[in-house]
């Protein structure tokens, strides 16, 4: 049963709990929005959000100056392959005598089927240059006017997120806005033990993303593809009974102050 002294610190306790978690769910609510709103826009994503061939040359130099040859070769395998995934999708709108828009989705051989019944490759195409190949291909069948394109790539965000899952992303948003889509980190939550996995493995470290965060790196800039997973890491368990105990005794010296004033 609860003594006199436990019963005002477990009710602080909770009261503080409960807006604290009232406060993460309205900031998690407000940048879920933006980020939202950023997602569906679907105009022509900036083209100084995303990595032309000339700058991913540069990045594969300064990969392998800094001492990091696994990042170094994947760079030159997205060079090579290009930015597109199974199961990325495309949004083209353009105009010819009516407004046209249409969701292409990336298929097996890294191909879209185009409104004009012909088939696109993908293979080799970053996503910079992604625009130019495909109103290129459309303005052999159609008179097309006002064309707007936008790649979605889908990632999964995991982890300590409110509402972990896959997401269809513009590689032109932050990384962190990437994470609000999941409904943001939870109260659990340490963003700097965040990695990316590809496949099994750990593609991106903790050290690593944490730069591109503080740097507001797009995830077109960060480097990731179709599939790969952030996964939000979770604070160690020693920490938040560190913190709980604190605060408990925070409280306590609170209450014991008070009373001995009073006797």
């Amino acid at each position: 049963m609860p003594s006199a002294f436990t019963t005002p610190v477990m009710s602080m306790f909770s009261a503080r709990s409960a807006t604290l978690k009232r406060l993460v769910v309205v900031f998690a609510g407000v940048w879920s929005a933006i980020a939202l709103s950023s997602t569906t826009s679907f105009g022509q994503t900036a083209a100084t959000q995303l990595m032309s061939r000339d700058e991913l040359s540069a990045a594969i130099s300064k990969a392998e100056q800094s001492g990091n040859p696994m990042q170094a070769a994947a760079i030159r395998a997205r060079l090579t392959d290009g930015d597109f995934q199974v199961g990325d999708r495309i949004i083209l709108t353009y105009f010819s005598d009516v407004t046209h828009n249409d969701t292409l989705l990336v298929r097996a051989g890294r191909v879209v089927d185009l409104p004009t019944k012909t088939v696109l490759s993908l293979q080799g195409v970053l996503r910079s240059e992604l625009k130019d190949r495909l109103t290129s291909e459309l303005l052999k069948y159609v008179k097309a006017e006002d064309v707007s394109v936008t790649p979605l790539t889908r990632l999964g965000v995991l982890g300590e997120v409110s509402h972990p899952g896959y997401f269809a992303v513009r590689p032109d948003i932050a990384l962190t806005d990437a994470i609000m889509l999941a409904g943001g980190p939870t109260a659990a939550a340490d963003l700097d033990r965040s990695v990316v996995k590809r496949g099994t493995s750990e593609y991106r470290s903790a050290s690593a993303i944490r730069q591109a965060m503080a740097k507001g790196l797009t995830v077109d800039q960060f480097g990731l593809s179709g599939g790969d997973e952030i996964v939000v890491g979770k604070q160690p368990t020693f920490t938040m009974v560190g913190r709980l105990l604190g605060l408990a005794a925070s409280i306590a010296a609170i209450y014991v102050a008070v009373h001995s004033a009073h006797d």
